[in-house]
C-alpha cells in the first residue's frame, strides 16, 4: 500500500496545496510515508513572500532552491540563495526568508525528523488573516518559537 502512495505522489506535481502565511506549501512526503524520518515539501514563495522570524526545536531545515531569488537570515547572518543553492538551518536556529525576486519562487523542503507537515495542516486551517493569539499554542504544540516579523518588515 506504501509503494502505491509513494508511485502517486511522486507522479503529482504538486497535489493538494497549504495556505502558509504568503506561501503555498505541498507536502510530497511526510512522516506516514518515511517512517517518521523527514519530511519532503514544495514551498512556493510569491514575490516578497516569506514567514516570520521563527525557531525549530526539533527539526533541522534544509532548502533547495529550485527556481528565484532568496534573502535567508539565519542567526543573525544573512545570505542571497538562487536556483540551484542548497541552504541549512539547524534545529534552534532562529531563521526566516523572504523572495526577493520579481517572480514566483520555489524551495523543496527537507525537515528531519517528520512531523512539520502536520504543523502546516492545522496553520492552513486557522481561516482569516494570520493572528499570533491563533499561531502561538500551534507553535508551541510543534516545539517552534514565533520571534518576530517577516524579513524586511522589521
Amino acid at each position: 500500500m506504501a509503494e502505491a502512495t509513494l508511485l502517486k505522489r511522486a507522479k503529482s506535481r504538486r497535489g493538494e496545496g497549504l495556505s502558509i502565511f504568503s506561501d503555498l506549501v505541498y507536502v510530497k512526503l511526510g512522516a506516514q510515508e518515511t517512517g517518521g524520518h523527514y519530511s519532503l515539501i514544495e514551498n512556493v514563495t510569491p514575490p516578497g513572500g516569506g514567514p516570520p522570524l521563527h525557531v525549530h526545536h526539533r527539526e533541522d531545515e534544509g532548502f533547495y532552491i529550485l527556481e528565484g531569488d532568496y534573502l535567508f537570515e539565519a542567526d543573525g547572518k544573512r545570505l542571497e540563495a538562487h536556483a540551484g543553492d542548497f541552504v541549512f538551518i539547524p534545529r534552534d536556529t532562529p531563521h526566516r526568508f523572504r523572495n526577493i525576486g520579481t517572480t514566483t519562487g520555489t524551495m523543496l523542503l527537507t525537515l528531519e525528523p517528520a512531523g512539520l507537515e502536520i504543523f502546516f495542516e492545522e496553520l492552513a486551517a486557522i481561516p482569516g488573516p494570520p493572528d499570533p493569539a491563533k499561531l502561538a499554542p500551534i507553535f508551541v504544540k510543534y516545539g517552534l518559537e514565533l520571534l518576530g516579523p517577516p524579513l524586511g518588515d522589521s
